[in-house]
């Protein structure tokens, strides 16, 4: 929640000093879902070991440059677990909760029109979370793209697809895996959302 908080005011810090000098901003709510991940076994009694998929939201914040380029702040917030599946079926080891906050580089192939698509790509990081167990952050990146369709000159809708890839260094972890390290390099998630967007 104390992230949530500091990444609203300094969105609203970003946004508001520009609103009278009438710059070229977009700040936009996004909702959608990231799909299960199957994860290596290293347990022959198990049949899998999945990242759980789950409902995602997020926040965006650009600052067009030009009118294809801008530069974007992106926060999303995913409810998962820890699923393992055997021959007895499914359980939810620990619940988690995955947040992602990426810079990214967005490119605009068709600036003028009510539909815009793009294309994006960033780096940043990812931060596990779960009750009784340590928190942990690692390097993440993103590769995406989708459209905007605006109903006016201000108000519009998003879409987009983003590959998500998180870098957990632990595939030589051995036998022992610490619980967000999955025993494996990288967790490559995807990612589907839509929502609202403002430009200004």
């Amino acid at each position: 929640m104390i992230r949530l908080t500091c990444l609203i005011a300094v969105l609203m810090c970003l946004v508001l000093p520009t609103l009278a000098r009438a710059q070229s901003w977009e700040v936009g709510v996004l909702f959608g879902t990231t799909p299960s991940v199957q994860l290596d076994s290293h347990a022959p009694e198990l049949d899998e070991v999945n990242v759980r998929g789950g409902y995602t939201w997020g926040l965006q914040g650009s600052r067009f440059f030009t009118s294809h380029l801008a530069a974007e702040g992106l926060w999303t917030q995913q409810r998962s677990a820890l699923q393992l599946t055997t021959g007895a079926g499914s359980v939810d080891l620990f619940t988690m909760t995955i947040n992602q906050v990426h810079g990214n580089v967005v490119y605009h192939l068709r600036p003028g029109g009510r539909t815009r698509p793009f294309v994006f790509a960033g780096i940043g990081a990812t931060f596990f979370d779960a009750i009784y167990q340590t928190g942990e952050t690692k390097l993440s990146f993103g590769l995406g793209g989708g459209a905007e369709h605006f109903f006016s000159s201000t108000l519009g809708v998003r879409g987009q697809f983003r590959y998500k890839p998180t870098r957990l260094n632990d595939e030589d972890a051995g036998s022992f895996c610490d619980p967000f390290g999955f025993c494996q390099g990288t967790l490559p998630q995807v990612e589907f959302m839509a929502g609202a967007v403002v430009r200004f």
